[in-house]
């Protein structure tokens, strides 16, 4: 068992840790914003169109119960955090949504496919690029209204132009364009040409390595200021995600290897977009930054005892 967690595990922290030291040495010189771009409008993309057209037909329908659980596991703390940040903490808007996406939205990206890869191999491939396709589609629109909002004025303009203008942005990324593109092919019953494959594959491959080092990079640039909103949102995202996964798989009784996939999917620390998407309109909120580099730290321990526990379940 202890092999098998260590196998899983410290690859992936071995990226992330490379990417935290590059990050502190070089002080903020890296690239950071290039390197983002490069695996979120590439590699990313790349990748998610060649594993969601090789996706049978069949799998489809048996994925739509994780497509639901998954938009549950992302909402239920999404709306939580906001409505702490707002009611109980008095945060401005803007900054609730960036809080609110960072714990949503796990970092499905950056280490659902190194970690999934080693526990349940390449079948896995496809459940991670589902998973980062619906939260690009859910969690991508939950924030950008917000931010939106808060940068046009309140009331300025009616709820429904901003949930348009959110979606367009949405759909016209890569990281989204890319996999429903692949699930058209995949139901088109279209097979790849092997020179299409290889030539997107070649970039595609990195997307692993890049995703973690590019995390670290993130990390080690972020403020670090513990105080108790964090710890709350260190607890939804690392805790009560997992949980709620726990609760939903029991509850529809999903088969045994998408349920496990599932739940190890929402044990994954919080995510970056949030900071990104935030970082767009000229939000910098310490706290976000600080959670990202609790949960990332503290998954050591939450993802470890996930994967010890999913042996008996």
């Amino acid at each position: 068992m202890i092999h098998e967690i260590s196998y899983a595990l410290v690859p992936f922290f071995f990226s992330m840790a490379t990417g935290f030291g590059a990050g502190r040495l070089a002080r903020g010189s890296l690239p950071l914003s290039a390197i983002n771009t490069m695996l979120v409008d590439y590699a990313l993309p790349f990748a998610l169109f060649l594993y969601t057209a090789k996706i049978q037909r069949s799998s489809l329908n048996s994925h739509l119960a994780l497509i639901l659980l998954l938009v549950a596991v992302m909402l239920i703390p999404y709306f939580f955090s906001l409505a702490l940040s707002r009611f109980c903490f008095r945060v401005a808007s803007s900054n609730a949504a960036v809080r609110a996406v960072t714990i949503g939205m796990p970092n499905f990206a950056a280490i659902g496919l190194p970690l999934l890869h080693s526990v349940y191999g390449e079948a896995s491939d496809v459940t991670v690029a589902l998973a980062i396709t619906t939260a690009s589609v859910v969690m991508s629109p939950a924030g950008l209204i917000l931010l939106e909002r808060a940068n046009t004025g309140d009331n300025k303009e009616a709820p429904s132009n901003l949930l348009v203008k959110a979606l367009i942005t949405t759909f016209l990324k890569p990281i989204v364009i890319a996999p429903i593109l692949g699930v058209l092919v995949s139901l088109s019953g279209w097979q790849l040409p092997g020179l299409m494959v290889q030539s997107l594959n070649i970039i595609g491959s990195t997307t692993a390595g890049l995703a973690l080092f590019s995390t670290g990079l993130i990390l080690a640039s972020q403020p670090f200021k513990l105080d108790k909103e964090v710890w709350i949102g260190v607890a939804l995202s690392n805790v009560v995600q997992p949980l709620i996964a726990l609760a939903l798989v029991t509850m529809f009784a999903l088969p045994k290897p998408i349920a496990g996939q599932a739940i190890l999917l929402s044990a994954i620390p919080c995510g970056s977009f949030g900071i990104l998407f935030g970082l767009t309109y000229d939000v910098q909120d310490t706290p976000s930054g600080t959670t990202l580099v609790a949960s990332s730290v503290l998954s050591i321990i939450s993802l470890t005892g996930t994967i010890f526990l999913l042996n008996y379940l």
